[in-house]
């Protein structure tokens, strides 16, 4: 079974949803350099997408090679810190509601409280509609 995103996608749903189109297996392929029939066998390989895969994959198609290892894991997600804005905007698409699954996130958003004006509170909103009780795992660990 090849490697899935952190909201359980594989690399063509990744790609179609960050172009916006339907993405063929063909054209994936042919940014890989790979013949229809290899691609084929390739795409079912537990390693795929490998990191240069997605290096390849990220540079054809116009995205961000390092939002698509880290989404695919292998670069670990405490280098999110180092994305720019189109790069955070690429890994937030990708990843959907998962993203606030990162417990770094999830304590970074907390730690802002109410304050901080519409896009601290916007992300709260989103954050509360996946989770409405956030706090509940640092209740869990400050009871143990």
């Amino acid at each position: 079974m090849p490697r899935l995103n952190r909201a359980g996608k594989d690399i063509g749903r990744v790609l179609e949803w960050l172009l916006n189109r339907d993405v063929r297996d063909g054209e994936i392929g042919y940014a890989l350099n790979l013949a229809k029939a290899t691609y084929s066998r390739r795409k079912d390989a537990d390693d795929f997408p490998h990191y240069a895969e997605l290096t390849a994959l990220g540079e054809y198609f116009g995205l961000s090679p390092r939002v698509l290892q880290i989404a695919f894991g292998w670069r670990g997600e405490d280098e999110l810190i180092l994305l720019n804005v189109e790069e955070m905007r690429q890994y937030m698409e990708q990843a959907g509601a998962a993203v606030f699954g990162i417990e770094a996130v999830r304590c970074y958003i907390e730690e802002r409280g109410q304050g901080d004006g519409r896009l601290a509170t916007a992300i709260r909103t989103l954050v509360e509609a996946v989770d409405p009780n956030p706090d509940r795992i640092q209740h869990a660990e400050t009871d143990t």
